[in-house]
């Protein structure tokens, strides 16, 4: 006896140790609380580095989800390390290619990188997903221009108007273009087509004065004062306050010697808005229209003589005055031509020329006459002067178009030129780094310090060198150096903190932390209201893990800025890096009702809730955690996370009504949302409303990786609503002595379920040397509201098994892991005994083990048996298949497939292990395989081996 209660006392051991070492499984930190600590490590604190430190390790538990991993391809990104990132990305693009934000991330890393056709195919992939995505097509026009197409970006944003014709950016940028292409056009003289697109721009835009005085002057400089009269005309209404429009409008009429219309309008005008300026005006024309009626007889006189004697100086030099005087532009060039015919190289004549080309601003006509003029008079300082200048003028037009070799080419030959060649060489020293010829920039601004030593911006220009060429470290040294060396010279010190700033970036980015820090120090120890400063500092500080000191810094800047929100968000970050949740919860709290609106607040309270209520539900305190997930759906009514997680809180307590109220809430705010539907169907499934559930399920997309257990999923829902099924089973029992039977028994069972009542019919078969045997037998499932389970079941046989038998046995949930159940049982044997049996077990649940264990005690009228057996069942990723492993002890051999050794070995203290597999072909066809290894003590010293297989086939129709 003392040996039976030892061995059952071993069993027990095993079997709670087992469930022991199941709960063990949740004691480290788990993916998707490393996927929120990266959140708020990423977006709050700006800790990239340490953010993708977080989504690495919750990748090695959760290596196909993609919403981790492409956070991770985001953190490498800003990290600047794109070789990570884009490799990172494009995996995320291959598992679960409709993913917008990891194109949208490949899109800036392709930009930033200067790749970029790789950017435009970005862009373009993301206008199939959202067509009318303004920002990516303006993205697209900064791609082309980047690539120098400035022919498909000019066609993109007339596109961009013609789809988005009310939309401000789509306006303006249509409007610069229209504005570009008319100056362009007006350079090459095209005046028609210039004119045009000023009037296409003032479509877009009627209230801007530089697009009429724009088209005044291009009217005026074709001789069209009727059009550009109608264009003043028109900026007056609109622009009825200008001063400016208003002035060319009064200078064509008086051009067009249209005095009296022109004193009209200055007299309205002087009414409405009265001016010392007006009354001025209007005297002025008023003189001017008196003196027009003097002088006008006298040039139509003049004209008259010149007509008949072209030889007449006096009438040559009065007519050409005059049509200068008055812009008469064609009367002075024909005047002109014709007096070139006959003296080409006239010196007078050619100045007359070059002052006309000036006035009509013909910049081909002003080159052509210089050229002329100083092939014919190089030794003239005049027109060497004019000459320079024009080139110095017609050089920096060429830079500003970014044609570069001609500009350089002119720069070169005035570099030394006593009025051009400062200018010259700044010029020069901005095309060679942005050609990225440090080099010669570098050559030129130490030429630009000799020559001018006190000249402060030749500092800036060394340190903007060294900032382009990426040499952060000279340039902060020299910024360092020259302030120490000029402590009161404004300019240097903020030349100092831009440059300690830009550096500060640069050695956070390698993540050299610690001389980061030493320069972050210097820098708010000498400018302490540089926000910047104290940002990267603290951020510096951070990721060395320095808490203490960041927490130090954060103070001293909220001293210098109290009102400072970031600092505040700095501080609560801070506080959960180092793993104190509530403080950071209560500072962002109170932020969150200082600005009950801001978007960056809110949300990085709501991470760190989520962050808290993780904790609580790592340490199983449920309903702290529930109580906060509720308090993130009242702030943001939409966050599906905190709608899942609830949910999931409820479906454990089994509380589907209030789970269900809680998705189709977050529905109304997500309608359609993937993993919402998905969790409505789980919910139905637990519910065993199948049809429901495979509705829900049918609807939801999965992920690539998860494709092939979706399925299964849904065709195991399908089998559940079969209602037939069908088995056929065969045992073989052999053992290693006589003293037992080898017995063959074959089953074949039908099932039917309706409902909460499954009803099973089986008949069994046995064959020996002595006959066969028979058994029939009915069972029957009942499972109430409240989740209790009946089952009851009776049997009759001709041999071999009991004569007569009968079981009734009620299983009562504990909570969501644990039941119990308990029952009897009856057997009428063929040698006329009666044995009773009651029956006692307990259950555990884990996610894919389940361990149960049940004892037994039998009595035949005169002596008591008894049995004890424990069982682990495994279940495999797919939830159907199942390993399963099992081990008994005591007198009798309880397993329902060998009933027929019950009238034999009642009194042999047996033990037993076993094992086994069932595999699913499909959702309808299933096999099981089961082999068991009994050991009978026969007597004191002598033990018999039997040795069972069983097999059974199950199909569902």
């Amino acid at each position: 006896m003392q040996y039976r209660l030892n061995q059952i006392t071993l069993l027990f051991v095993l079997f709670f140790g087992m469930m022991g070492i199941v709960e063990l499984k949740a004691q480290k930190l788990d993916s998707d609380s490393l996927y929120v600590l990266a959140r708020i490590a990423g977006n709050d604190n700006q800790n990239f580095a340490l953010a993708a430190h977080y989504c690495e390790q919750a990748l090695e538990q959760s290596p196909l989800n993609m919403d981790i991993k492409e956070f991770l391809g985001k953190c490498y990104m800003e990290l600047g390390q794109f070789v990570k990132a884009r490799i990172t990305l494009l995996e995320v693009l291959q598992q679960s290619p409709a993913r917008v934000d990891a194109r949208h991330y490949l899109l800036n890393i392709e930009t930033q990188d200067e790749r970029y056709s790789s950017a435009l195919c970005y862009a373009n992939e993301l206008l199939q997903f959202t067509p009318y995505a303004k920002t990516l097509w303006i993205k697209k026009i900064f791609l082309f221009r980047k690539m120098e197409n400035e022919i498909e970006a000019n066609r993109l944003i007339k596109r961009l108007y013609q789809v988005f014709p009310n939309d401000e950016d789509a306006r303006r940028l249509y409007r610069d273009l229209m504005m570009e292409e008319a100056r362009e056009m007006s350079q090459e003289r095209d005046l028609m087509a210039a004119a045009k697109h000023y009037e296409a721009a003032i479509a877009v835009n009627n209230e801007d004065p530089e697009l009429y005085l724009s088209l005044i002057n291009t009217y005026e400089k074709l001789g069209n004062y009727d059009e550009a009269g109608k264009v003043a005309e028109m900026g007056s209404y609109y622009l009825p306050e200008n001063k400016e429009i208003f002035k060319k409008r009064v200078g064509i009429l008086e051009e067009q010697r249209q005095y009296g219309q022109a004193i009209e309008l200055v007299k309205d005008r002087n009414e409405k808005y009265p001016s010392q300026e007006n009354r001025d005006l209007l005297r002025y024309l008023k003189s001017q229209a008196a003196r027009y009626q003097r002088s006008t007889e006298a040039y139509e006189l003049y004209g008259q003589v010149y007509d008949s004697d072209p030889s007449n100086q006096e009438a040559f030099d009065y007519l050409l005055n005059t049509a200068l005087a008055r812009g008469y532009y064609g009367n002075a060039q024909e005047l002109l031509s014709q007096a070139l015919k006959s003296s080409p190289n006239n010196k007078q004549l050619l100045v007359k020329q070059l002052y006309l080309h000036e006035l009509r601003n013909d910049r081909q006509g002003q080159r052509s006459t210089l050229e002329k003029l100083y092939t014919l008079y190089p030794n003239d300082t005049d027109i060497q002067y004019k000459r320079q200048k024009f080139e110095f003028e017609d050089a920096r037009d060429q830079f500003q178009n970014k044609n570069y070799k001609p500009a350089i080419a002119t720069f070169e030959t005035l570099k030394n030129h006593e009025d051009y060649g400062y200018y010259s060489k700044q010029y020069l020293i901005s095309i060679y780094l942005d050609q990225e010829e440090y080099a010669k920039a570098e050559r030129l601004i130490e030429d630009l310090q000799r020559q001018y030593p006190e000249d402060e911006r030749n500092v800036v220009r060394q340190v903007d060198l060294y900032m382009q060429m990426g040499d952060y470290e000279r340039a902060y040294d020299l910024a360092n150096l020259t302030y120490q060396r000029n402590p009161d010279n404004k300019e240097y010190e903020i030349l100092y903190s831009d440059v300690s700033v830009m550096y500060l970036k640069y050695l956070i980015e390698k993540e050299h932390y610690e001389l980061a820090k030493r320069i972050g120090y210097d820098l708010i120890m000498r400018d302490q209201k540089n926000e910047l400063g104290y940002i990267y500092t603290i951020n510096a500080l951070l990721s060395m893990r320095q808490y203490n000191e960041a927490v130090a810094v954060i103070n001293d800047a909220l001293l210098q800025f109290p009102e400072a929100r970031d600092f505040k968000l700095k501080l609560a970050g801070v506080l959960a890096d180092a793993d104190e949740t509530d403080e950071a919860v209560a500072i962002l709290k109170e932020l969150k009702n200082d600005y009950p609106y801001n978007s960056l607040i809110r949300d990085s309270y709501i991470d760190q809730l989520f962050v808290k209520a993780s904790k609580h539900e790592k340490e199983e305190e449920y309903l702290e955690a529930a109580d906060i997930y509720v308090e993130i759906l009242e702030i943001k009514p939409s966050d599906t996370l905190a709608a899942i997680k609830y949910a999931n809180i409820l479906i454990m307590e089994e509380r589907y009504e209030d789970a269900m109220n809680i998705i189709d809430n977050a529905l109304l705010y997500r309608k359609g949302h993937n993993e919402l539907i998905f969790k409505k169907g789980v919910i139905y499934e637990l519910q065993e409303e199948y049809e429901l559930a495979l509705q829900y399920y049918q609807m939801y997309i999965p992920d690539c990786h998860e494709i092939h257990i979706h399925r299964d999923r849904i065709n195991n829902l399908k089998a559940k609503l079969l209602k037939n099924e069908f088995s056929i089973g065969y045992l073989r029992a052999v053992s290693d002595s006589t003293l037992f039977f080898m017995t063959n028994v074959a089953t074949a069972e039908y099932v039917r379920y309706e409902d909460r009542n499954t009803y099973v019919a089986r008949v069994n078969y046995a064959g020996r040397r002595t006959g066969v045997g028979w058994q029939g037998e009915v069972d029957w499932y009942h499972t109430f509201r409240n989740k209790t389970e009946l089952f009851a079941s009776a049997g009759i046989a001709n041999q071999f098994f009991p004569r007569y038998k009968l079981m009734a046995m009620i299983t009562q949930p504990i909570d969501k892991d644990w039941s119990a159940e308990i029952g009897a049982r009856y057997f009428r044997l063929f040698d006329g005994r009666n044995l009773y049996a009651l029956m006692a077990g307990l259950e555990r649940r884990y996610e894919r083990v389940v361990l149960n264990a049940r004892g037994a005690i039998f009595y035949d009228g005169q002596f008591l048996y008894n049995n004890l057996q424990v069982q682990g069942n495994f279940f495999m990723e797919n939830g159907r298949d199942r390993m399963f492993a099992m081990a008994s002890f005591g007198t009798v051999p309880e397993f329902s497939q060998l009933d027929f050794q019950i009238n034999t070995f009642l009194t042999f203290v047996n033990t037993m292990v076993g094992g086994g597999y069932v595999h699913h072909f499909n959702y309808r066809n299933k096999l099981t395989i089961m082999g068991n290894w009994y050991n009978f003590r026969v007597t004191e010293t002598s033990y018999v081996n039997q040795y069972m297989l069983y097999l059974q086939l199950t199909t569902n129709f």
